[in-house]
């Protein structure tokens, strides 16, 4: 089921890399080159489809963007984000719940 029929034009729905270092900033500039064991890295697709596109008008106003926090280690990798949840249904019932830092913020006012 592509999106488009000419695979090419698909890029122009990918604005943003899929990936960057993570350290003291969000945006950690990181060492370029390669991976050294305890670096962080994003792995984030994304793609984003605005009204008029060349494509089904089924797909306008789609976007999409999924993010895990990848740590290298010395001879492998550890998904950090893995527990994160992935459906809609669990990010629904996530967004129900309290949140902890409610909880923090009564125990620091009640101090």
């Amino acid at each position: 089921m592509d999106i488009l029929k000419n695979l090419k034009a698909e890029v122009k729905f990918l604005f943003y890399g899929t990936s960057h270092y993570l350290g003291l900033d969000v945006h950690d500039p990181g060492q370029y080159g390669p991976f050294k064991h305890n670096t962080t890295i994003t792995v984030e697709p994304g793609i984003y489809i605005p009204e008029g596109s060349p494509c089904d008008p089924k797909w306008w106003k789609i976007a999409v963007r999924i993010e895990d926090d990848i740590l290298i280690t010395k001879d492998d990798w550890e998904n950090l984000s893995a527990s994160s949840p992935r459906s809609s249904e669990a990010i629904e019932k996530m967004m129900a719940e309290e949140s902890i830092f409610n909880q923090l913020q009564r125990v620091n006012i009640d101090r």
